[in-house]
């Protein structure tokens, strides 16, 4: 049986909105993301992405029914999953930034570079 789409999905419409967001950032963080705000797909990329999502929607749900906060809006929900999305995949961008760094690269120089990204993506 074929149901038609309804309004019944729109909640976890906007926690895959939410943890779609929360990857954006992530990958910004990782490097990803470049000063100009461009982005080049590969296959890193792309696995960085579906980690950073499959970490906002499982363990953002884990979190909402571990402490018992599935009785809050699906906005607040969605803000846990945002938090998940940015928060496990910064990490890897930890471990990234860490690894430039031993390649002599400045700690100030990979924080200008940071600014930029956000930068650039909101322009």
């Amino acid at each position: 049986m074929n149901d038609p789409i309804s309004i019944k999905g729109l909640p976890w419409f906007l926690k895959i909105i939410a943890a779609v967001i929360g990857a954006v950032f992530a990958l910004t963080l990782s490097g990803d993301i470049d000063t100009e705000g461009r982005i080049k797909i590969t296959i890193g990329v792309i696995i960085k992405f579906a980690f950073s999502i499959a970490v906002s929607l499982y363990g953002g749900a884990a979190y909402i029914e571990y402490f018992n906060l599935s009785h809050y809006s699906h906005v607040a929900q969605g803000s846990v999953m945002l938090v998940f999305a940015v928060f496990g995949l910064l990490i890897i961008g930890i471990i990234y930034q860490s690894m430039r760094l031993l390649d002599n690269k400045k700690p100030s120089e990979l924080i200008a570079e940071i600014k930029a990204a956000f930068a650039a993506m909101f322009k």
